[in-house]
């Protein structure tokens, strides 16, 4: 009995780092997905779109990592 409970330990455990680096993982492809996005659909022109492009990129990295740390990431 002691070694079925140990076992299942262990597999909770195995569990959790697996759901661990399935986060992990999700929350980099948010990050790459938003950059594409904005990389994509914000063409720049001009040295202003430049900059607002950049200033852009950066905003959304920021708000990406604000989700992540306050769902609990």
């Amino acid at each position: 009995m002691g070694y079925f409970l140990l076992d299942l330990a262990d597999k909770i455990g195995y569990l959790r780092v697996m759901l661990s680096i399935a986060s992990f993982i999700l929350r980099i492809l948010l990050i790459v997905m938003i950059w594409a996005f904005v990389w994509r659909f914000v063409e720049p022109k001009t040295q202003l779109m430049r900059v607002l492009r950049a200033a852009l990129l950066v905003l959304c990295l920021l708000g990406a990592m604000a989700v992540i740390k306050i769902t609990g990431g």
